[in-house]
C-alpha cells in the first residue's frame, strides 16, 4: 500500500512541481558537462593554462553544489510545508512516524533519481556539444567520443548525495518530532511583518540603499585606491566590506518591501481602482511570507547580472586583446639590453618561412615625460621603488624610419614628419580622443617639436612598443633627434606566411633567454600568434564558460524558487479567484490579473540588483575609461540573456499560474443569480 501511495505521491508531485523537476535536470546536466571537462585529457592538454582554469571550475563547482543544494533544501521544505495536512491525516488514521518519514524520503528520492538520470543523459550530449566548440576554439581536429565519462559520472552523483541527503536526513528530523496540532497549521507561518509604523519602515528602506551605496563606494575604492596599511591588505577589507555591505542592503531592502509597498498603496488615488485591492493584498501577503527568501534571490540574481556580464566581457574582449598583443606574427623585445636579432630570425626561419621581418630599437627620452602628463596617467613614487616610478613616466620614442616600416608591415601607408614636427602612436580610441585635446609642444633635448597628428590601431603596444605605465602610447620622432637618446630595449618583429604555424613561443623564449648577456638585469618577452591566441583563449574563453555555467545556475534557481512560490498559492488561493468572478470579474480580467501578478512578483527580486548593476558599470567606466564601451555593451548583451532565460520562466509560470486558476472554477451570470431567487 504504501509503494502505491509514494507512486502517487511522485505523480503528482512531478505535476505540480514540474518546473523544479525540470531545473533540476538542466543543472544536473551543465554540472555533469563541465565535471567531463575535467576529465577530459585531450582538452587538458591543449594549453598549460588549461589545468590552472580547471581548478577555478572545481571550485566553481563546490559553489554552484552548495547553492543548488540551498534550492532543494528549500522546495523540499516548501513541499512538505503544502503537505502537512496530508501528513497530519496519515498520523491520525494510525500511520506511523518512521514509515511516514520512509514515505518522504523515498518520492523525494525518487524525484531527484528521475532528473538525475536525465540530466546525466542530456549531459553527455551537452559535454560533446561543448567540447567540440573548444576543440573550434583551439583549431583542434575534433573526433566524436560517444562513450560516458565514468569519473564524472561518479562525481555528479557524489554532488547529487550531497545535495539531497543533508536536506532529506533534515526534513527526516522535522517529521520524527512534529505533532498533528503543528501539522494542521504548519502551512501558515509566516514571517513577522517587521515594522508597522511609517516612519519606521521608511527610516529601514533609506538604510538598506545607503548601506548598498556605500557597499559600492568601498567597491569603487579598493579598485582605484592603492592604500598602503595593515600590511597592504586594506584594499582587500574594503573588498570584503563592499560585498558584504552589498548583501546586507539587498536582504534588508526585501525584509521591509511588503511594508513600504502598503504604506505607498495607502497613500495612493488609485487604491480603490477595480482589481488594486486584490493585487496588492497578495502581493503583500508573499512578500510578507518570502521576504527572507527574495533577499538571497537578489544576491544571486546580482551574481548572476555579474556572471553574465563578465561572461559577455570576456568573450568580446578576446579578439580585441589578440589582434592588440599580436599584430605581428612574432614579436620579441629585451629590457635592459641589446637583443640579438640574428638568433631570433635564424631560429623563426627554421620553424616558419619568413616573408618580412625588422630589428629595431626603443629610445629613452630621460628629459620628458609629456605622455603620461597629457593621458593624467603618471605613476605615484612607491616607498622602495622611486626610481621604477621615475623610470615608468618617462616618455620613449621609436625612430620614423622604423615605425614607417612596422607601419608598411602591418599593410598601412607611412607617414611623414619635419624636423620639428612628433606624431604619437596608441591602440586605444580613448586615448587619441584625449591626446588630440591636450596638443602639447615636446621639449626635448634642448629643441622643441610641435604635434603634427596621432595615429590609433593595433601596434604591439603592451611591453613592446609602449611609452609610460600602461598606456600603450609611444612618440614617434624624426630620426635625427633619436641619434643622441639612450637605448632602451631592443625589438624584433617578423611577418611568416602561415601566422597559425607559430606555435613555438615558450621554445622561443627560452633561445633568446641563452643569448641574452649576465652583465645587468634584463627582461626578455617573446609573443607568437599562435602562442598567445593559446593563452588568450585559455585565459578568456575558458573565464566566459565558467561565469556562464555558475551564472545559469543561478537563474534557474531563482525562477523555479519564484515560479514555485507562485504556483502553489495559484491553488492555495482559487477560492478567492473563485470569488472574483461571482463579482462580476470575467477571465480575460483575471487573466490580466495574473500575468500582471507574476511579471510584479518576478520582476521585485531584480530590481534593485539590476540597480546597482548600472551603478557598477558606472564606477568601473570611471575606473576604467578605455574599456567603457565594450563595458557597456558586454553587460547590454548579459542583460538581454538574462531577461531571454528569465522571461521564459516567466512564460511558462504564467500559463500554468491561469490554468491553476481557472481549472475546475464555474462562471456564473446574472440569469443564475435570477434562477435561484425565483426557486
Amino acid at each position: 500500500m504504501y509503494a502505491k501511495l509514494a507512486i502517487r505521491n511522485v505523480k503528482r508531485s512531478m505535476g505540480d512541481y514540474a518546473i523544479y523537476v525540470l531545473t533540476l535536470v538542466l543543472s544536473i546536466t551543465l554540472i555533469f558537462a563541465y565535471n567531463s571537462l575535467l576529465f577530459s585529457d585531450a582538452i587538458n592538454s591543449f594549453s598549460k593554462l588549461m589545468r590552472p582554469m580547471m581548478s577555478i571550475l572545481v571550485c566553481v563547482t563546490v559553489m554552484v553544489v552548495l547553492i543548488l543544494g540551498w534550492l532543494i533544501t528549500y522546495i523540499t521544505h516548501f513541499i512538505f510545508e503544502q503537505r502537512s495536512r496530508e501528513f497530519a491525516c496519515y498520523m491520525t488514521m494510525g500511520m506511523e512516524r518512521p514509515a511516514m518519514s520512509r514515505l518522504f524520503l523515498i518520492e523525494q528520492l525518487l524525484i531527484g533519481s528521475a532528473a538525475l538520470a536525465a540530466g546525466i543523459l542530456l549531459g553527455n550530449v551537452f559535454y560533446l556539444a561543448l567540447s567540440q566548440v573548444i576543440f573550434k576554439m583551439f583549431d583542434r581536429s575534433y573526433y566524436m567520443d560517444l562513450s560516458f565519462q565514468f569519473p564524472a559520472i561518479g562525481l555528479t552523483v557524489l554532488c547529487f548525495f550531497l545535495m539531497f541527503v543533508f536536506c532529506l536526513f533534515k526534513q527526516n528530523r522535522i517529521l520524527k518530532k512534529v505533532k498533528i496540532k503543528e501539522l494542521m497549521n504548519y502551512s501558515r507561518q509566516n514571517e513577522g511583518g517587521g515594522a508597522k509604523s511609517g516612519k519606521h519602515i521608511r527610516l529601514k528602506m533609506t538604510g538598506a540603499v545607503a548601506l548598498g551605496l556605500l557597499g559600492l563606494i568601498c567597491l569603487y575604492v579598493a579598485f582605484t585606491v592603492r592604500i598602503d596599511v595593515f600590511s597592504g591588505f586594506a584594499n582587500m577589507f574594503l573588498m570584503a566590506a563592499g560585498i558584504i555591505l552589498q548583501g546586507a542592503s539587498l536582504m534588508l531592502f526585501y525584509r521591509h518591501l511588503a511594508n513600504w509597498i502598503l504604506l505607498r498603496y495607502k497613500k495612493s488615488r488609485k487604491r480603490l481602482h477595480h482589481l488594486n485591492i486584490f493585487f496588492y493584498r497578495q502581493l503583500t501577503a508573499r512578500l510578507n511570507t518570502n521576504g527572507r527568501q527574495l533577499g538571497v534571490l537578489s544576491i544571486l540574481l546580482l551574481f548572476t547580472f555579474m556572471g553574465l556580464g563578465g561572461a559577455s566581457f570576456m568573450a568580446n574582449a578576446y579578439e580585441d586583446a589578440l589582434e592588440k598583443t599580436v599584430p605581428f606574427d612574432v614579436e620579441v623585445t629585451q629590457h635592459y639590453g641589446r637583443l640579438d636579432a640574428e638568433t631570433c630570425r635564424s631560429f623563426v626561419g627554421k620553424h616558419s618561412e619568413i616573408t618580412e621581418d625588422l630589428a629595431y630599437d626603443i629610445y629613452q627620452m630621460e628629459d620628458s615625460t609629456i605622455i603620461v602628463e597629457m593621458l593624467g596617467r603618471k605613476q605615484e613614487e612607491v616607498e622602495g621603488f622611486e626610481d621604477w616610478a621615475a623610470e615608468t613616466n618617462m616618455d620613449r620614442c621609436i625612430r620614423l624610419s622604423d615605425y614607417n616600416k612596422l607601419r608598411e608591415l602591418l599593410g598601412k601607408k607611412p607617414i611623414s614628419l619635419s624636423e620639428d614636427e612628433y606624431a604619437i602612436q596608441t591602440q586605444e580610441t580613448y586615448y587619441k580622443k584625449k591626446l588630440e585635446k591636450a596638443e602639447r609642444t615636446l621639449l626635448t633635448g634642448g629643441r622643441k617639436y610641435r604635434l603634427s597628428e596621432v595615429l590609433e590601431g593595433p601596434f604591439a603596444q603592451a611591453n613592446m612598443n609602449e611609452s609610460g605605465f600602461g598606456t600603450s602610447t609611444i612618440l614617434i620622432l624624426p630620426d635625427a633627434a633619436c641619434a643622441s637618446m639612450t637605448h632602451s630595449r631592443g625589438c624584433y618583429v617578423a611577418m611568416v606566411k602561415d601566422r597559425e604555424d607559430t606555435d613555438y613561443q615558450d621554445a622561443l623564449q627560452k633561445t633568446i633567454e641563452k643569448t641574452a648577456g649576465h652583465d645587468g638585469p634584463s627582461f626578455i618577452m617573446a609573443c607568437t600568434y599562435k602562442g598567445q591566441k593559446q593563452e588568450l583563449q585559455s585565459i578568456y574563453m575558458m573565464t566566459a564558460f565558467i561565469c556562464c555555467y555558475a551564472a545559469f545556475i543561478c537563474i534557474f534557481i531563482c525562477a523555479t524558487i519564484l515560479a514555485v512560490q507562485l504556483l502553489s498559492s495559484s491553488r492555495k488561493y482559487r477560492y478567492q479567484y473563485d470569488q472574483l468572478r461571482r463579482m462580476g470579474t470575467t477571465d480575460t480580467e483575471i487573466r490580466k490579473l495574473t500575468v500582471r501578478q507574476s511579471a510584479v512578483y518576478f520582476f521585485l527580486p531584480m530590481a534593485l540588483p539590476l540597480f546597482f548593476l548600472f551603478l557598477y558599470m558606472a564606477g568601473i567606466g570611471l575606473a576604467f575609461p578605455v574599456q567603457r564601451s565594450m563595458l557597456i555593451a558586454s553587460f547590454g548583451a548579459a542583460v538581454a540573456i538574462f531577461l531571454v532565460v528569465y522571461g521564459c520562466y516567466l512564460l511558462v509560470t504564467c500559463l500554468q499560474y491561469q490554468k491553476n486558476v481557472l481549472k475546475g472554477t464555474k462562471q456564473y451570470h446574472l440569469r443564475d443569480f435570477v434562477l435561484n431567487d425565483r426557486k
